[in-house]
């Protein structure tokens, strides 16, 4: 069954193209088509667009674009509405990107933080950016997760974003409360009970196997009997004489965009897929990327050089836009990523996983949220139990696990 909505036609590009296009005269072709595979993108549908237009000279010249719709499906309309995805992700393309990015500029630094936003004339939930693949843009293999370079650049940027957002409040006000809740929503606890009681039974089904287990199994078994609670119990709302920031809020691997000359050397980095961003202390973005998107031999053995080198990139933006209030310690990140162990826990057991796994069919959003036989498989998966066995004990260690 097609995931292409009808309402796409080609007649609601023309104002973009008269936009975007110099010397648009008429469309000649129009193809909508998949722009991702299976397991790469479960909130929204992700589609290209491309078009083929006659210029007033009679040349033809082919445009493209990239499209996100909200999915179809009992469960979106159900329960992943409440999550107001693309209302937060409209406003952080149309409002808050170009608010950061002219605060920089206004500081003397030319930052750019994701591809520009375009408006069509429909009222249905959708977000149209430009193609940014066809500027050197794509992202890293997932499966094998970043290396230690393409983890600063990404932390550096996201460092950048943090900055800008705490500076916005200074100088603006509060966001909007829809912001004040991210994938673990309160409102949708009916799918948050679903998709982590389905992740840690099958960590807790691998973790019998792991040489390591006399660790941490008996913590793991007793969090698995509580774990909806602990995850909705352990989401700290933004306290304001506290550090906070916009997080990207699924800050993984597969939204970050790295543009690569023609040597392949890394030229810049893009954030992409706001649809959870969330008011919040910096430690959700940061626990969430550590778990899902840094290689194997790096995840734990670089964690502190990693924390320490977004420290120093968050400092140094906060004093380039001028930020008033006290600025945050290397010790206080260390705090912050300790007490978001709710997106933390909910990073490894349920992100992570499908992260590393292999593409294929059954990786569809019903079986991401459900007990399901494609996610029992894919914990069986040896990537995924080489990263579980892993950071358990580091969990452990840390206090993770701890249910207060």
């Amino acid at each position: 069954m097609s995931q292409i909505p009808d309402w796409i036609t080609s007649e609601i590009f023309e104002n973009v193209l008269r936009e975007t296009v110099a010397n648009y005269k008429e469309i000649k072709s129009f193809r909508v088509f998949n722009a991702l595979g299976p397991g790469e993108n479960y909130v929204a549908i992700a589609l290209k667009v491309e078009i083929e237009v006659l210029l007033d000279d009679d040349t033809t010249h082919t445009q493209n674009y990239f499209l996100k719709v909200a999915h179809d499906t009992e469960l979106y309309h159900t329960l992943m509405y409440k999550w107001n995805v693309f209302n937060k992700e409209t406003e952080v393309y149309r409002v808050f990107i170009p608010d950061f990015e002219e605060m920089y500029r206004e500081a003397g630094v030319d930052i750019r933080f994701g591809p520009k936003a375009y408006v069509l004339p429909v009222d249905e939930e959708y977000l149209l950016l430009e193609d940014i693949s066809l500027i050197g843009f794509k992202n890293a293999n997932r499966q094998n997760c970043l290396d230690m370079q393409h983890c600063k650049l990404a932390l550096k940027k996201l460092a950048q974003w943090h900055a800008a957002s705490a500076v916005r409040v200074e100088r603006q006000g509060p966001y909007n409360e829809i912001y004040l809740k991210g994938s673990i929503n309160p409102d949708g606890e009916p799918l948050i009970r679903s998709m982590s009681t389905a992740g840690i039974k099958n960590v807790v089904k691998v973790a019998q196997n792991l040489e390591n287990k006399h660790i941490y199994y008996e913590k793991l078994e007793s969090l698995s009997e509580e774990f909806p609670e602990f995850l909705l119990g352990n989401v700290e709302y933004p306290n304001p004489n506290e550090f906070n920031v916009l997080n990207h809020g699924d800050f993984w691997c597969n939204n970050i965009m790295f543009q690569y000359d023609d040597a392949n050397e890394i030229q810049d980095v893009y954030l992409v897929d706001y649809q959870m961003a969330r008011y919040a202390s910096p430690g959700d973005d940061l626990i969430y990327f550590l778990f899902t998107s840094v290689q194997l031999d790096i995840k734990v053995a670089c964690y502190d050089e990693l924390v320490k080198y977004y420290h120093d990139h968050l400092i140094e933006n906060l004093k380039l836009l001028k930020y008033s209030k006290q600025l945050p310690s290397l010790a206080g990140v260390h705090k912050m990523i300790m007490e978001s162990k709710a997106y933390g826990t909910f990073a490894a057991f349920n992100i992570m996983p499908t992260a590393l796994a292999d593409p294929v069919d059954s990786a569809t959003l019903d079986n991401l949220v459900n007990d399901s036989e494609h996610n029992a498989k894919v914990f069986q998966q040896e990537r995924v139990k080489k990263h579980l066995e892993l950071v358990l004990p580091w969990m452990y260690y840390k206090g993770f696990l701890d249910y207060n």
